[in-house]
């Protein structure tokens, strides 16, 4: 399908997604760098198997735009985000499987947004976004279910 038929980012997230605490980063968690949310997500699922990728919709601060974002939850329902500076004021997304972000990563020869895929055609908002089986991580499920 092309494109314009396919579901909008904002319906795929309120169909699969859960909304997270933001909390503020353990000393252990390394910042990263502005600008990459998905590398520094990525990254922290590197190095911390415990740790599960999560994308979507963050607001940084009351009054400013939701914007498409990367992040890590712990399988409590926090946001734990190394981008920003500070953890925003709110968080709702997909947790990940760390395999699907793996190989995305490998078939585009980039960590970028698993949500907004335009180099292949946006897949998770066509028929792969109906298979949550092979993507959908629900060890990192968030503190309540937006849809559904």
């Amino acid at each position: 399908k092309p494109w314009m038929w396919k579901r909008p980012l904002q319906e795929f997230v309120r169909e699969y997604g859960w909304g997270y605490d933001p909390v503020e980063p353990s000393p252990k968690i390394p910042a990263g760098r502005p600008q990459e949310c998905h590398k520094n997500a990525t990254d922290l699922i590197l190095d911390d198997e415990t740790l599960i990728y999560c994308e979507g919709f963050a607001q940084y601060e009351s009054g400013s735009q939701p914007t498409l974002h990367a992040w890590v939850t712990d399988g409590q329902g926090r946001a734990i985000d190394n981008t920003w500076p500070k953890p925003g004021v709110a968080y709702a997304g997909v947790p990940f499987k760390s395999v699907f972000i793996t190989l995305t990563a490998l078939k585009n020869r980039a960590m970028g947004s698993l949500l907004d895929d335009w180099q292949n055609n946006y897949p998770l908002r066509g028929q792969l976004g109906d298979c949550p089986d092979g993507w959908l991580e629900l060890r990192g499920r968030g503190k309540e279910r937006l849809g559904k």
